[in-house]
């Protein structure tokens, strides 16, 4: 790309604002390149923790921009407890629910604005291509790019409605951990078009403020200074008027004109001494990109009353935020398994005689969220055990809660086969977890060796495994049931319990596969992470990961994207396309009022090299016992498309389309399908 186009795309500015301009007017060249840079961390106020911040010019009344993390929460390392450790963005998306991504989005608005900040670093929204990603908890996008761009609005705009800029995060191909700071994601045009754009593509439809650069490089080209990303992709194709900031230390050069507007957290390239020479029109039109977003959200019009109440001294924790995790988290479990129906429990089932053993160091200790950037402390983690002998013991039934037993991880193979088969229900507590900086070595939970063995002498037997991504479950055939809650949040213990005696169903589905064996997509060395020098990770799979690498290929994994139970059946009855839209009935079959989660593919014609079957749209809704329900899908063109290198544009692929909803990505033979020529 010749520097006149890059120029071109770069001097166009946001849509104008008056009041910017006024802004920009009374700043100085000094002053202007100010924002291109950060001041630091933990400087503002003086002995607090903000992780990025831009000092106020006070002559022309624009106040300090302050940043901090992260998407689960507002992480206060000096103040551990005083916000709430949501469920993980990758929770939002096993919940399928606009609904609930609007919750957390709302919470997670509201704590950042009371403490103080003005940026939340988040959401994230990397889809998944390497299950042992050590962020893939992060993500909500699983590992589909429109389960993502379907849930990604609602959060941006829950979490801007509170006078804060959401971002958008880690842009782009930022799918691995390892070497993140050196490896290049060696990838095309049309695959980042078609695959890893869409959910930052919806972030920029509902308004997004910002934009995050990552730390590894694109085709040998760093992303923060990447202007086929930034520049061609970003602000061109993409349509993008906000800024791009860079991840904390991922900048190598004074990046201006390479699409980079704001240095984080330290300006030690974006500064005066090396941008003083540069196109004041550029400088003027990054300072534009980076104010403008501020005054649409009404950040800068803050009340006398609004301003003094908000800090980061704040415990910004609350009853009803805990319940807010609560009900995310309930709406994020998976069940994967209910063998004659074992869950439900019933709250009867602690009135008689039932013993419980409680298996598992995760029962007493459990895990609520990944660790990096995206950690929040709680101030208090009520655990399973605990509160499962709080249920027990509830007045109301009274009770014995002895008979729930516990033995943790480093208990004897023996001890935990005469505890099994002295009890009545065992309940296995699995985990394991990652964070930034690493990938996962595999895809093994601490401590399942003993599972299959013990879960043989339990009269009834239930897994619970808390995860940040793919994991595998060899002994899934040995137990009863099965529940995922990912990374669940302060409350997860609480939602557990409800979901077990029934109080609540479990309406999550799952937005990964789960393998039947470590790396059964077979990805190469070269594929990750990566080989030569700087670790080059070749994406040559292109759309072929996840679910769509199980069609093309006919394996079966362990559980399929999209894959839950509830307690009810659900059928297809009928399904036919519209003139924009694909119009489905589905009945539900069972004798309980129950939740489905309908899902939307699309097949595209041969000689498209699209997806044999893709996700392109879904629904969450309750239906009654016995009923029927109509669903609509709205489609654009862009679902029957093909992105178009040499137009720059999406394509319309010709030829007979083919629909079918189910409830997962799995086929099923003899499903209703329903064809279409465009």
């Amino acid at each position: 790309m010749k520097l006149n186009t890059a120029l071109l795309l770069l001097l166009a500015p946001p849509a104008l604002s008056d009041r910017v301009d006024d802004y920009i007017d009374q700043l100085s060249l000094e002053e202007k390149i100010k924002y291109l840079g950060g001041n630091g961390m933990g400087n503002y106020p003086d002995d607090g923790e903000y992780v990025g911040t831009v000092l106020a010019t006070d002559h022309a009344g624009i106040p300090a921009l302050l940043y901090n993390d992260g998407p689960q929460g507002f992480r206060d390392d000096a103040r551990p407890g005083t916000s709430t450790a949501l469920p993980s963005g990758l929770n939002v998306a096993a919940t399928w629910s606009t609904e609930a991504a609007t919750l957390w989005g709302d919470v997670l608005g509201a704590e950042f604005f009371d403490k103080g900040s003005n940026v939340m670093l988040g959401p994230g929204m990397n889809v998944a291509r390497v299950p042992r990603n050590g962020r893939n908890f992060e993500y909500m996008s699983g590992e589909d790019p429109s389960l993502g761009a379907g849930l990604v609005p609602s959060v941006i705009k829950a979490s801007q409605s509170h006078k804060i800029l959401a971002n958008a995060k880690h842009f782009v191909n930022n799918n691995q951990e390892t070497n993140r700071g050196e490896m290049s994601s060696q990838v095309d045009e049309r695959t980042r078009f078609e695959m890893y754009y869409p959910p930052f593509q919806a972030a920029i439809d509902a308004g997004v403020g910002s934009f995050m650069c990552s730390y590894n490089k694109i085709n040998h080209v760093y992303s923060c200074e990447n202007p086929e990303t930034l520049v061609d992709d970003l602000k061109g194709a993409m349509g993008f008027e906000g800024y791009v900031m860079s991840d904390w230390g991922a900048t190598h050069s004074a990046s201006l004109l390479q699409g980079l507007d704001q240095e984080m957290a330290d300006a030690d390239f974006m500064n005066f001494d090396n941008l003083k020479d540069a196109p004041v029109d550029a400088i003027d039109a990054s300072v534009r990109r980076i104010l403008k977003p501020f005054v649409d959200v009404g950040a800068f019009d803050l009340t006398d009353d609004e301003q003094a109440a908000r800090s980061i001294y704040n415990n910004v924790t609350s009853d009803e935020h805990f319940e807010a995790a609560r009900s995310i988290s309930v709406e994020s479990h998976v069940m994967l398994k209910n063998t004659d129906s074992v869950l439900p429990l019933g709250r009867d089932f602690f009135t008689g005689e039932n013993t419980v053993a409680v298996i598992g160091s995760q029962g007493d200790d459990n895990c609520i969220g990944g660790g990096g950037s995206g950690r929040v402390d709680a101030a208090w983690k009520p655990t399973p055990l605990a509160t499962l002998k709080a249920t027990a013991e509830d007045a109301a039934y009274g009770a014995d809660s002895d008979k729930i037993k516990y033995l943790d991880d480093d208990s004897s193979l023996e001890d935990q086969i005469e505890l099994a088969s002295n009890s009545d229900l065992c309940l296995f507590f699995l985990q394991t977890s990652s964070g930034e900086g690493s990938d996962r070595d595999n895809l093994n939970l601490n401590a399942d060796g003993k599972v299959a063995e013990v879960a043989s002498h339990c009269a009834k037997s239930v897994a619970v495994v808390s995860a940040p991504g793919a994991v595998l479950m060899p002994w899934a055939d040995s137990v009863d049931s099965v529940l995922l809650n990912f990374m669940p949040g302060v409350a997860s213990a609480f939602a557990t319990v409800d979901i077990l005696v029934g109080d609540e169903e479990p309406t999550g589905r799952l937005p990964i596969t789960m393998p039947l064996i470590e790396n059964q997509e077979g990805m190469t060395l070269e594929q990750f992470p990566g080989v030569d020098g700087n670790m080059n990770s070749t994406y040559t799979e292109t759309w072929g990961f996840g679910y769509r690498y199980y069609h093309l290929h006919q394996e079966e994994p362990r559980f399929w994207f999209g894959a839950g139970l509830g307690y009810s059946s659900f059928e297809v009855t009928k399904i036919s396309w519209g003139d924009s839209n694909v119009k489905v009935s589905i009945k539900n079959t069972g004798d309980v009022d129950s939740t489905a989660v309908p899902q939307l593919y699309l097949g595209a014609p041969s000689g498209c090299d699209l997806p044999l079957w893709a996700l392109k749209g879904f629904d969450k809704l309750l239906v009654k016992a016995g009923e029927s329900a109509n669903v609509e899908f709205a489609l654009d063109e862009k679902d029957v498309s093909k992105w178009d290198v040499d137009a720059r544009d999406w394509a319309m692929c010709g030829g007979e389309w083919s629909a079918r909803v189910g409830f997962s990505a799995q086929l099923v033979d003899d499903e209703t399908i329903a064809t279409k020529t465009i």
